[in-house]
């Protein structure tokens, strides 16, 4: 998403400079030309293509989502958690999630926070680690294959059985 890259590289990237040495990997495959400008900045890596994201997300101290807009479930997120990230999204980027998974990222909404719940986590790897690992956890508890054929056959079952 554009808007929230050029938001997270202008408005909350520079409150987490001042207290780190933070660097933002954007991993995508055709980077927008609006995206560009942060490529400027030497704390910003604009990948392009990749072929495989897995090496990123196992790299990463944090997975930012800063979404402001859209809808729907977030695979990306999901394969983050599945990788043992330690995840920083807004309500709206962990919006169609459980509850049970949302409760293992931190969620925040304005920039201010945004950028203080990623230096937390940055500063401490003790809590970085157990967030990424509670969440790796929930995630294959709630939206692994296995998890979601039980559910689906529940519906069926209870679909055939007229409820």
């Amino acid at each position: 998403n554009v808007d929230a890259m050029l938001w997270f590289g202008e408005r909350i990237l520079p409150k987490i400079l001042e207290q780190t040495g933070a660097t933002l990997y954007v991993v995508g495959q055709k980077p927008h030309r609006r995206l560009a400008a942060l490529g400027a900045d030497p704390h910003i890596h604009l990948t392009g293509w990749v072929e495989q994201v897995q090496p990123y997300l196992y790299a990463a101290a944090v997975y930012v989502a800063p979404l402001r807009m859209g809808s729907g479930t977030r695979l990306k997120l999901l394969e983050a958690m599945a990788a043992g990230c330690a995840i920083v999204a807004t309500p709206i980027a962990a919006a169609g999630l459980n509850s049970a998974v949302r409760a293992h990222m931190r969620l925040a909404d304005d920039e201010t926070r945004f950028a203080q719940a990623v230096i937390q986590l940055l500063k401490d790897p003790t809590l970085r680690q157990h967030l990424g690992a509670a969440a790796q956890h929930s995630v294959r508890e709630h939206y692994d294959w296995g998890a979601l054929v039980t559910q689906i056959k529940q519906v069926y079952e209870g679909m055939a059985l007229g409820g």
